[in-house]
This record gives structure tokens, sequence and C-alpha cells, in this order.
């Protein structure tokens, strides 16, 4: 396949250089106030050629995957690799398009629509639930890749996705919880979860969210439940162990390598190979296989995530970093699933070392710097810790810190582990991701909230 492309590529004067097939196909059902509102079925097909030489980047793509078309695209590329461009140049054809709902589609509508029901049919029981909204997204996506190196590969991965949002109300304010699910796999990942009880949980933490008191604002003890998920680790560090964010120089990590960057308890991994994780994949988007890539190890800081181009650069292996949201756009350095591992500390005894604190239990959105590592992110799920006991549930708090000050000051970490999903977004592109930890005691960090 694409023979002739091929041989114009390697003939052209790049560092490396692949033709990205990809062809996919997504069901979307979304549920609201009781009923199914949409179902939209989209098949999504297309080619991307990219030339690599030093950091100039060029990149087409198409909807034509026919063999004339893929060669003239690459002839175009390498007409202008030998005119020695720099930067990023990037030529797409590219629109989505759509199709109506389909006959054999109908009998996965009535599974999800019953799903949709047995949650309802607990949740709306509360008076204050004023609204039950629900997403269901499959997405299979067939890729292949020819690189350089003469291979041709293929890969099958299906991104499923249950989502559900969850809203109460009473005369003075309203509160939201999102509870995400996301496999790689189908829609037999979610065949033996009980719903119902799940919707008597979650409604349960909702109204009591609604009549939490405000968290007053000041520096205290915070102690992250491996249910956190590892928004912090992802957002806080992981970006800054991205190698194209270190070489150029956006990275607080930059020039440390075999540095301690963190306590002596902490290992962070990136690790594309787990089985069913949502970032998980056979090899990445430009034919690296997937690795377990160690980031830090006992507090010292081992490597970086690297695609082929920045990997050449430093001297190093890539990692099986380099992943991109569809044909449409050319590969970058992009997180996997990325964990601190457990460590050995009792996650009760971990609590009950706390005097007077925070448990956060789920974390919300957020922003940071990834130049500085400075973060500011919310608590959706927190309860007060007195005298080593969990308290009440307590809303509007956040948390205000450093990254790497934070990794430094975590003293006590849990031999349990626990993961979240999401789409991790950069450079206008969004991947799936999974961000895993174990239960983490932070000695002292300022939780953001109420001035009373």
């Amino acid at each position: 396949m694409y023979e002739d492309a091929f041989a114009v590529l390697k003939n052209a004067d790049c560092d490396f250089f692949d033709i990205y097939l990809e062809n996919s196909f997504v069901r979307l059902v979304e549920a609201k106030s009781g009923e199914i509102e949409n179902i939209k079925i989209s098949h999504d097909r297309g080619v991307g050629v990219r030339t690599v030489k030093g950091f100039s980047v060029l990149y087409s793509s198409s909807f034509d995957i026919s063999e004339k078309n893929v060669y003239e695209m690459s002839k175009f590329l390498t007409s202008i690799s030998n005119l020695n461009s720099s930067g990023a140049f990037v030529l797409s054809e590219s629109k989505e398009k759509s199709v109506g709902m389909c006959d054999e589609y109908k009998p996965h509508v009535d599974k999800i629509k019953a799903i949709y029901d047995d949650f309802c049919s607990e949740a709306y029981k509360n008076k204050e639930i004023k609204q039950v909204s629900m997403t269901f997204s499959d997405r299979l996506k067939n890729v292949e890749i020819i690189n350089e190196t003469g291979e041709h590969l293929k890969e099958k991965r299906i991104y499923t996705v249950l989502y559900f949002e969850i809203t109460a109300a009473d005369k003075d304010n309203y509160q939201t919880f999102r509870r995400p699910f996301s496999y790689l796999g189908g829609f037999e990942c979610f065949e033996n979860m009980d719903f119902k009880k799940m919707a008597v949980e979650t409604s349960e933490k909702l109204i009591e969210l609604l009549h939490a008191p405000p968290l007053k604002a000041r520096s205290m003890t915070v102690v992250l439940s491996s249910n956190a998920g590892g928004t912090m680790i992802h957002e806080a560090v992981g970006h800054g162990l991205e190698a194209d964010l270190v070489y150029e120089s956006m990275s607080v990590y930059k020039d440390k390598l075999g540095q301690k960057v963190a306590n002596e308890k902490i290992t962070v991994v990136d690790d594309s190979t787990r089985p069913k994780m949502r970032g998980s994949f056979y090899f990445d988007d430009e034919g690296t296989k997937s690795q377990n890539t160690l980031l830090i190890e006992n507090g010292i800081l081992k490597g970086y995530m690297f695609d082929k181009m920045y990997a050449k650069f430093a001297g190093k292996e890539p990692t099986g970093n380099a992943r991109r949201e569809s044909f449409r756009f050319p590969p970058i350095v992009r997180m996997s699933n990325t964990y601190i591992l457990p460590g050995n500390d009792n996650p009760e005894e971990i609590i009950a070392s706390v005097d007077d604190g925070l448990f956060v239990v789920r974390m919300g959105g957020g922003q940071v710097n990834p130049a500085t590592g400075d973060f500011v992110f919310e608590v959706a799920e927190g309860y007060t810790i007195k005298s080593g006991k969990i308290g009440h549930m307590v809303r509007g708090a956040t948390l205000i810190g450093n990254g790497p000050k934070v990794l430094e000051e975590i003293d006590m970490v849990g031999s349990d582990f626990g993961v979240e999903v999401g789409t991790c977004g950069k450079g206008g592109q969004g991947v799936p991701v999974t961000d895993g930890e174990p239960t983490l005691r932070i000695p002292s960090i300022m939780v953001g909230g109420s001035a009373l």
C-alpha cells in the first residue's frame, strides 16, 4: 500500500516521515430530562502525511485516501522540505462527515436507554434532584501507519465513554456532580455495573454537597484520596515532563535529570501498556511501540516523555508518547496513563495522622502553568478531618500550590491505588488519558474557600 508515496518520502531530505491512515466510526447518545434527546452516528476517514527535518514539521491531511492522492501529497511535502523550510506547516482539507441513524444501531440504543432509566428511577426520587443528564459514546478507530522504517502497522482501538451529570438545587443554590467512566474496550465494560446503586450513592453525595457549609480559606494538611485519580499529578507534574515543553524551556523540570524533585516515597510512570486503560495503545501515532516509561523514581527525576523529533534532538530513545487526535493533526508529545505508584503507608493511618485538615475524594477542574508548576484546582468532593476522623462535607474549596513543591512535601504514600479518566487538551488537540494515584498526604497547602 502506498508504495510510490513511500518511495518519494524515503528519498526525501528528512529525518523521518509517516503516512497515517484512519477510519473511525463514532456513535453518540445523549439523554436529558428522562428522555433520549440526541443520537448521532458519524464516519470519519482520512490520511495524513508528515515529514520531519530537525524541528521542521510538514504535514498534509485529506479525505482522499487513494494511492494517487497520497503520492501527490508526498511529492508536495518533499518539494517544500527540499527548500529548507523551518517551523511547522500544516495543509488540511478535512471536514467532518456525519450520517443519520441506521437500523442496526437501534438495539444498542435500547441498552443505553435501560441504563439511563435505571439511574433516573433512583435519582429522581429526591425532589432536590433537578436534572440527570447522560452521554454515551463509543468510537471504533482503525489506524494504519507506514513510517520510515518500512513497517506497516495496524491497530484497532475502541474508546467507550459513559458520562453522568446530576444537578440538585434548593432555594439558595445549586450544585452539580459529574461521574465519567471510560475504557479501552466496548459496551461490555459497563454490563456488570449496578446503575441503580450508583444513582443512590451519587444523589446522596450531591444532596450533602448542596447543604454543605463553605470551607474557610487557610493553609492546612490535605489528604488526597486514591479516588481523586491523579488529576493534580497529570496537570501540575505530567505536562512538565513532556519533552517538547522541557526543551522549549517551558517546564520547571528542564535540566533536572538525576536530581531530587520529589519525596523519596514518590515514583511516577507513564504507562501506555496497561490493558483496557483509556490512554493505552499498542503503538503510538508515529509507530513507536507502547511502553512503561519511568519518569521519577524514589524522588529522583529519571526521564521525560519523548516523540521521535525531541528524542533525536536530545540523543534519547522515543518513549512512545507521540499522539494525535485524528488524521487531521500531526502527532505531538502527550501523556497516556500517568500514575504515582502505590507506597507502603496504610490509607486509614494516613487519615488518622491528621489533626485538622481536608480529605479530598474527587477533584474538579483547574489551571496550571507548566513553566512554574503553579496550580489552582477545584475540589469537587471534600470533607473535613478532625482528630484523625473524617467529618462533614464542605463546598467551594480549591487547592492552590506548586506542583514540584507539593511533590517534595508529600510525606505519606498509601498502599492503595485509584484512577480517573479524561481527555487531555494540548496544542488544540484532545486525546484520551487516564491518571492515577494512591492516597497521599500533603502536610501543608493553601486551601481556598470562603473568607468568613
